[in-house]
């Protein structure tokens, strides 16, 4: 992912994930998700339905945004179909704004048959 977006363990252990570009968004973003979801890449340990809290740097922000919502999907290192370890975090209603901002820059993209790092 050289170049396009990333995470970091943040400062004091608190995940980040930046997305820099178009594509990295829509390999993150998991539209199938009812209120919308981004996966963040991680080698934590979480469980479905744990809170979870990280940092979103991007692009369509020029700030980092905190985020906190609940781990809707779990890929463990060597899993399956999954590109990467890391966690699916499932929008809160309060974020209902961002979900509508990346479904807009992601137009004609969110229902593409393109690979992302969940599907």
């Amino acid at each position: 992912m050289a170049g396009k977006s990333g995470f970091s363990g943040g400062k004091g252990g608190i995940l980040a994930l930046e997305i820099k570009d178009e594509t990295a968004l829509y390999e993150h973003y998991m539209s199938f998700v009812e209120g919308g979801a981004l996966f963040v890449p991680t080698r934590k340990n979480h469980e479905l339905g744990d809170d979870i809290f990280f940092l979103l740097n991007i692009y369509l922000h020029s700030e980092p945004i905190p985020l906190t919502g609940k781990v809707i999907w779990v890929a463990h290192r060597g899993s399956g179909s999954s590109q990467r370890e890391g966690v699916g975090v499932q929008f809160t209603a309060d974020q209902a704004e961002l979900k509508i901002q990346i479904e807009q820059a992601l137009t004609g993209k969110v229902t593409s048959l393109h690979p992302t790092l969940t599907m």
